[in-house]
This record gives C-alpha cells, sequence and structure tokens, in this order.
C-alpha cells in the first residue's frame, strides 16, 4: 500500500525541522549550570532598568533609561567578542565571522551616540534580534548545542526587556 501525500509531507517537514528541535528540546540540565547561571543573572540588569520608568520618576528614568542603553551596547559588543574569540582560533580567519564579531559593537556605538533614547533603545534591540538570528542560523564553528539554546533564550529576554522599554518610554 503506497503512503499518501501528506505522510510524505509530514516526513519532509520533519526531516527539515530535526536540528531545530533538538536544539529546542536541550533542557536546562543540558547546559552547564555555570553558564546557565550567569547567563540568566545578566539579564537581571536588563529587566530592573527596563521597569523603572514605571514608577514616573523623572530623574530616577533618565538614569535607569541611560543604564539600560549603556550596559545593552556593553552586552552587544560582549556578544561581537564572543565570536571574535572563536573566529580566532584558527589559522584560517574567515572575513564573514570578523565581520559578524565586529558590527555588534559599531552598532551599539552608533546607537549611543543617537539623542533620541527610543530610537537608541529600537536600534540596539535591532542588535540583539540580529545576533541572535546570527547565532541560531550561523552559529560559530564549535559552539555547543547548549550554547546555541542558552543564546536564543537569552537573546529572547533581552528582546522582550527593549521591548518593554520602547514602550514605557513612548508612554510616558
Amino acid at each position: 500500500m503506497s503512503r499518501g501525500l501528506g505522510d510524505v509531507y509530514k516526513r519532509q517537514i520533519y526531516n527539515c525541522t530535526k536540528p531545530i528541535q533538538n536544539m529546542i528540546q536541550a533542557t536546562n540540565s543540558a547546559i552547564p549550570p555555570a553558564a546557565r547561571m550567569l547567563g540568566y543573572a545578566g539579564i537581571l540588569p536588563f529587566i530592573a532598568l527596563a521597569l523603572v520608568p514605571a514608577f514616573r520618576d523623572q530623574g530616577v528614568e533618565a538614569a535607569a533609561v541611560r543604564g539600560f542603553l549603556a550596559y545593552s551596547a556593553v552586552i552587544l559588543s560582549f556578544l561581537g567578542g564572543v565570536r571574535w574569540g572563536v573566529a580566532t582560533r584558527f589559522d584560517r580567519v574567515q572575513w564573514g565571522a570578523l565581520l559578524i564579531s565586529v558590527v555588534p559593537s559599531l552598532w551599539a556605538f552608533a546607537c549611543l551616540w543617537w539623542p533620541n533614547p527610543i530610537v537608541a533603545a529600537w536600534g540596539l534591540m535591532l542588535g540583539f534580534v540580529a545576533m541572535g538570528l546570527a547565532d541560531w542560523l550561523l552559529p560559530a564553528p564549535g559552539s555547543a548545542a547548549w550554547m546555541i539554546v542558552l543564546r536564543a533564550r537569552l537573546s529572547l529576554a533581552v528582546i522582550a526587556c527593549h521591548a518593554i522599554l520602547i514602550a514605557a518610554l513612548m508612554i510616558s
């Protein structure tokens, strides 16, 4: 008996999505505890500073926004630095790998110079989206599967914090 067309499509979809499913199924136990704890701890300043504008104190809000943007630029630059470290491990250095590693720092620097904090926050958020996509779609050679999963989770949290800050600034 021949298989129906639906079964063929299901099998093709399953085969195409199997690597993604494997990465999503990586549990917290697969991520080394130190990397997991330190990675999630790095989200705490984003959360705290994104929520400060809700208190409606102009002076505190301005300081929190400056702190958020500065921390965001530092972390985005750090992600580029991670890529630089991986790219320079090999004798034969790839232009593309070096480019992906340098762009986040330059982008973050440009965003910090933008006079409007809402536009700067949008720019930094787009930087995290770009790096998240790069880490997911073009993982650095030799990246462990758990690192890709952890980076995806952290990127989503950071992007959400940027969205919260942007919304709070647009409302105020």
